[in-house]
């Protein structure tokens, strides 16, 4: 995956720097797509985690068996058991698809490139389109509840339903920014992150959003509310924040990442961040410090870009995707490959 964009400059030169290496991203997105599985080819149908070859950016899980993952060629596949197997879930398109979120085990929301929206009441048994107000890049998705949702993308691009998709609101922001996380704590008090430190929070459902702000200038990917005051956000250069006064104040982390990194979850004690080169960083601590996880050396060689984490009866267990169907199991602070 390539790198992010870092703040805007001043100096004219360095700013168009910048912005082209975030166009880059936005590309890389959009465009990294390599053959469909055979999954994909040979539509629904039960098959190994390992045969699937899709780029993965997004896996949400409801439960420790029940999950999804979304990327290329419009791919959606859907577990019962664990990640064992997978269900190719149609979606009749072909556009990538970047973020996946659930409200609960039978309502969720997928979107995507050129402002792809999909929405499910059936689990993903079936999924429908949904209009978009604008065909911008969507890139990160998030169910409030089964009526709310929230998305956000390139070019400053925030839209919203509060009637389960039969309309879609457009909340677009006047900056000049592509914005790439968006998380709710609770149905008021939100959070959306994205290019050159851009960082916005809502304490009244969206009606209104405040700029908050952290000392970097560089762009941050992902962020997890845990409740409306425990939060932390990701981004480029191995940067971890983390806020315990709703946002008010943001602290950086020391952390053993040098690349880019795109998602973060904390569920209780246990925490993961993903990122490019198949850097894996565990907590143990509740967020409070990160350290690296060993990975096989042959997915050093590809990005993770997803992590769904879920408690079951023997501590927390999840998943963690990326580029060319690569899936990570973990189990507390452990992983193991797919």
């Amino acid at each position: 995956m390539v790198s992010a964009p870092s703040d805007r400059s001043v100096e004219d030169g360095s700013r168009a720097c910048r912005r082209w290496v975030c166009v880059i991203v936005s590309a890389a997105l959009c465009l990294l797509e390599t053959t469909p599985s055979r999954a994909q080819q040979g539509g629904p149908a039960a098959v190994p985690a390992h045969l699937i070859k899709e780029d993965l950016y997004s896996a949400h899980f409801v439960s420790p068996r029940e999950g999804w993952i979304v990327g290329t060629f419009g791919s959606v596949f859907r577990t019962a058991d664990g990640g064992r197997t997978w269900e190719s879930q149609p979606t009749g398109t072909r556009a990538s698809l970047f973020s996946v979120s659930f409200a609960d085990a039978q309502h969720g929301w997928v979107v995507g490139k050129s402002g792809t929206i999909l929405h499910t009441v059936d689990a993903g048994a079936t999924w429908q389109r949904q209009a978009a107000p604008q065909t911008k890049h969507l890139f990160a998705v998030k169910a409030v509840s089964p009526r709310v949702a929230w998305a956000v993308g390139d070019w400053g691009i925030v839209t919203a339903t509060d009637d389960g998709g039969e309309t879609w609101r457009d909340r677009s922001i006047a900056d000049d920014v592509i914005l790439y996380g968006v998380d709710f704590a609770d149905p008021e008090t939100g959070w959306i992150v994205g290019e050159f430190g851009a960082l916005m929070r809502t304490r009244d459902g969206g009606r209104t959003w405040t700029r908050g702000k952290t000392a970097t200038g560089k762009s941050l990917f992902g962020l997890d509310f845990i409740d409306p005051q425990n939060g932390w956000a990701v981004g480029l250069d191995g940067e971890i924040w983390r806020t315990t006064d709703g946002g008010d104040t943001w602290t950086p982390l020391a952390s053993p990442a040098t690349r880019a990194v795109y998602a973060v979850t904390v569920q209780g004690r246990l925490g993961w961040i993903v990122g490019d080169s198949g850097t894996v960083l565990a907590s143990t601590d509740s967020g409070a410090t990160w350290v690296s996880v060993s990975v096989p050396n042959d997915l050093k060689l590809f990005w993770t870009h997803g992590v769904s984490v879920t408690p079951d009866v023997e501590g927390h267990s999840g998943v963690i995707v990326g580029a060319h169907g690569v899936m990570l199991w973990t189990h507390d602070s452990q992983v193991r490959p797919q």
